[in-house]
């Protein structure tokens, strides 16, 4: 394994953990079956991404999935989860990894 492939497989725990952690912490359990299906889903989505080489656009694509499934998540939610959106800050800090880790790879294969 290369490094490229460590850094994004860590990265994708890492947004996995972080991003169930804090739907755990919106009580999105309480909300019932759906809102937990939909919100697994999201959380899921873009470190299944990371770890698959995709475009940055497409990785733009599985976050905006992301997002839309959160939002149907909280408007079909019997509770209020106003802290659910903050499930997509680790995958925001992926995007921005994405970039980063893709301006290394073209810099280093033009030297």
């Amino acid at each position: 394994m290369n490094r490229s492939t460590v850094l994004r497989a860590s990265f994708a725990i890492i947004i996995f953990v972080i991003g169930n952690l804090q739907a755990w912490d919106s009580d999105v359990p309480k909300a019932g079956l759906l809102i937990m299906l939909l919100a697994s889903l999201a959380i899921a989505l873009p470190a299944v991404a990371l770890l698959i080489p995709l475009s940055r656009s497409r990785f733009l694509a599985a976050f905006a999935l992301s997002f839309v499934l959160l939002l149907v998540a909280r408007l079909v939610s019997p509770i209020p989860l106003p802290g659910l959106f903050l499930v997509l800050i680790p995958a925001v800090m992926g995007l921005i990894f994405t970039g980063i880790f893709s301006q290394e790879t073209e810099d280093t294969t033009s030297h």
